[in-house]
């Protein structure tokens, strides 16, 4: 199960934002954004966060970000 904050990366990810725009937009840094990418990927059981954003999509978790 990913978590709240997993989830909003990646909708953000999916909406075309960088990591560094995406640090921002969370009040979080660009290290913080990188590992809760890479726990994500592991959740998913994903290497890439093409993957990721592919089986989140169907999954339906790739709506917009800011109505979590």
């Amino acid at each position: 199960m990913l978590s709240p904050l997993e989830k909003s990366c990646l909708r953000w990810l999916a909406h075309g934002r960088d990591i560094e725009v995406i640090a921002r937009l969370e009040a979080r840094t660009v290290a913080e954004i990188e590992q809760c990418l890479a726990s994500a990927l592991a959740a998913l059981g994903v290497e890439t966060i093409e993957d990721a954003l592919r089986k989140t999509g169907i999954l339906g978790l790739t709506d917009d970000p800011q109505s979590s």
